[in-house]
């Protein structure tokens, strides 16, 4: 049999082009994070069907309670009709002799808009399977993008003017904030941004360095910031408590794009504040402003006990790769 290298073509087609009718089609239907798996039975109860089915329900890293990458809905082929096909996340397994090796490909708004639909083709599930789990981030990854595209249309549609306003004046660059984020608090070259719910407490961080050097983006250098950044903008509720990073479970680091294309850094963790219990997950995402030569990190967090957190932390966190910067002219306040 050939090598599966043609599971690749996943990376260097991440998205076909959609179809000419497309402004025909409906909306995509279904809640955020939310995917359709089309497979029969007799794949399901397979290696292949149970290594999918384990990707997308593995536990997200970094969140305080366990919560799994997407929720999933199952359907036999002949089950999957014109109610089904709008869902905004499909994957379709084919296995049969018709196929002469394993295949991973991907589409656009096949049959509803904007939606994202992979093919899993492959002569059998026993070639199928292992497949599956070497390129299990990558499928994952896809999807994530396509959700984190939808959540940057929708909140840029409307998003909260003042803290747009004072993102720019501040930073020299513009970052969509989501409608209702209008607390405030600035600290020499930072930023807080926090909505006014009791229930989930939503905020956004931005601040900046300067740079002189590459490994100013290596993630302990990062993450040194972040604590003292945060140490001085964030006191907690009692007396000479701050939020700090939580250690005792890595933060996870790796290397990203913005909305633009720009390089970024991801880090991904657990916050905690000193001298008290409060604590929950965090993103941040860190970016080189080349006109003015600074490091500029804008960060996500929640606060929200006894909640779920991963649709509202990646509707937060999605805010953090629209950032860009201006180019026409120098920001007064860069430093």
């Amino acid at each position: 049999m050939k090598k599966s290298s043609a599971f690749l073509i996943f990376i260097a087609a991440i998205a076909l082009t959609a179809c000419n009718s497309s402004s025909l089609k409906p909306t995509v239907s279904g809640a955020a994070n939310e995917i359709l798996v089309v497979m029969d039975d007799s794949i399901l109860n397979s290696a292949a069907g149970q290594a999918l089915i384990a990707v997308l329900n593995s536990d997200m890293p970094c969140m305080p309670q366990y919560e799994p990458y997407f929720n999933i809905s199952r359907v036999k082929h002949d089950a999957f009709t014109s109610l089904l096909s709008p869902a905004r996340n499909i994957i379709k397994v084919n296995v049969g002799h018709q196929y002469s090796y394993v295949k991973m490909s991907t589409q656009q708004d096949v049959w509803a808009k904007p939606q994202s639909v992979m093919y899993l083709n492959s002569p059998s599930s026993e070639l199928l399977a292992p497949e599956i789990e070497k390129y299990g981030a990558d499928i994952l990854n896809y999807f994530i993008k396509a959700e984190r595209s939808r959540s940057i249309a929708y909140q840029k549609k409307s998003p909260e003017a003042k803290a747009v306003s004072k993102i720019n004046d501040k930073f020299g660059c513009y970052m969509s904030v989501p409608k209702g984020m209008n607390r405030m608090r600035e600290y020499q070259n930072s930023l807080w941004i926090a909505n006014s719910s009791q229930d989930i407490n939503q905020n956004i961080v931005v601040y900046s360095v300067p740079y002189t050097d590459v490994k100013q983006f290596e993630k302990d250098y990062l993450l040194q910031v972040r604590d003292s950044v945060l140490k001085d903008l964030i006191p907690g509720p009692s007396e000479g408590s701050y939020m700090t990073t939580e250690y005792r479970e890595a933060p996870i680091y790796k290397t990203t794009t913005t909305e633009n294309g720009e390089f970024a850094t991801e880090i991904r963790g657990l916050w905690r504040v000193e001298g008290d219990m409060m604590g929950g997950p965090f993103v941040s995402v860190s970016t080189l402003d080349k006109k003015n030569q600074r490091i500029v990190t804008a960060e996500a967090f929640i606060y929200a006990p006894n909640q779920y957190k991963r649709n509202v932390l990646r509707q937060l966190e999605a805010n953090l790769f629209t950032i860009s910067f201006n180019t026409d002219s120098k920001n007064d306040n860069g430093k």
